[in-house]
């Protein structure tokens, strides 16, 4: 195994850079939140970061030859901490560190889904529970074991909900030498009392050659797949790392075939498809309504005549085309409305059956340009 560390990061220069010097001063901030999409450099820059800090030499990487540098290779250091998304009430991110050791180890750059994937639990909500957030105060209280800092570092503090208002006290006063790294993709969706007290590490989106020169480094790709797979991602090493290794696309698919059923006049063929819908897994329906929403993105490029910017495969790109060649910018502005609020259902564990259903008639209804429905509030 190979440690991580700042090298193995594809470009981000300047990130490095801020970093590495951040870590060799005498004060460092004591809550950062490193802000950017699942699948971004976000995870691997805090997780290198916090190797440097631990690091007992003042470099601008870790040694890799101190105690301190061969234990946090390993993810083992008695300093460093982890906390992230779990399923099960009453369990908590102890019980899942084997497995989090080899998800970090494969690549810093995975989705929840793939976590929960890696647990076996794709069908379920994954969150961080009352007991991990009394687990983050018992660690926490220990005192340091090695070193000048203990560091917890949290992956997708998004997770946390109302919890988190527990650890606001630990956060803003956090003991002597204490660091706190959070790592999340959404800030909307992160507590306001966490993200006024930390600060704001804001990681950009790759570039293409950063990803094409690390899916050739992970021998992935060749230069033209690397190449290929980079135009596609579209600055996300993560969706590019899964491009690189499935030779389908079944959610590109699956939503092709599902907007073209929704545009015919037929509905059994339609109720057909709502309960395959239904039976997919939490995560693969949260997946098709974020590329869903990919997918008008890149439309609304079409119909402001930019077919050139276009980031999709050859058979997507002409689907997309063709399909907004029928609309206009009000009605697919209707249609990303509609899967974004329907993505924040499925993640509230709305009846997939029902959400749906309504979502196929609402998308019917726009794409033939008929009266909407509206469900009731009542």
């Amino acid at each position: 195994m190979i440690p991580w560390n700042f090298t193995q990061i594809p470009g981000m220069e300047q990130e490095k850079a801020e970093l590495q010097k951040l870590a060799n001063q005498d004060r460092i901030p004591h809550a950062q939140l490193f802000l950017g999409d699942f699948g971004s450099a976000a995870l691997g820059l805090a997780l290198a970061f916090a190797r440097l800090v631990l690091c007992e030499q003042s470099t601008s990487e870790p040694c890799e030859t101190c105690p301190a540098c061969l234990k946090s290779g390993r993810w083992v250091h008695p300093d460093l901490h982890f906390s992230f998304p779990v399923i099960g009430e009453k369990k908590t991110s102890n019980d899942f560190l084997p497995a989090w050791r080899t998800f970090l180890t494969q690549h810093p750059y995975g989705h929840p889904s793939d976590w929960f994937n890696q647990m076996g639990e794709e069908n379920k909500q994954g969150n961080i529970n009352v007991a991990e957030c009394q687990q983050i105060f018992q660690k926490l209280s220990y005192t340091i074991v090695e070193g000048r800092y203990k560091i917890l570092l949290m992956w997708g503090p998004e997770f946390l909900g109302k919890e988190g208002n527990r650890l606001l006290k630990l956060i803003e006063e956090p003991p002597e030498n204490t660091l706190f790294l959070l790592v999340g993709a959404d800030a909307d969706r992160i507590l306001p009392t966490i993200l006024s007290r930390c600060q704001l590490v804001k990681i950009r989106p790759f570039q293409d050659p950063e990803i094409a020169e690390a899916l050739q480094a992970l021998s992935l790709a060749g230069t033209h797949e690397a190449t290929t797979w980079a135009y596609l991602a579209d600055g996300n090493l993560g969706q590019a790392i899964h491009l690189a290794t499935v030779s389908e696309r079944p959610v590109a698919e699956l939503l092709l075939t599902w907007l073209r059923t929704c545009y015919a006049d037929s509905g059994q063929p339609m109720v057909s498809l709502v309960e395959k819908l239904a039976r997919l897994g939490r995560e693969e329906q949260k997946s098709l309504f974020q590329y869903g929403l990919y997918f008008f993105r890149q439309m609304i490029l079409s119909l402001a005549d930019r077919p050139q910017a276009i980031r999709l495969s050859d058979e997507e790109k002409k689907a997309a085309i063709n399909l907004a060649s029928h609309l206009d910018l009000e009605r697919l502005a209707e249609m990303v409305n509609l899967f974004d609020e329907s993505l924040r259902s499925i993640e509230r564990n709305a009846n997939a059956k029902i959400l749906f259903l309504n979502v196929s008639i609402q998308l019917h209804a726009v794409l033939k340009d008929q009266m909407r429905y509206i469900p009731s509030l009542n």
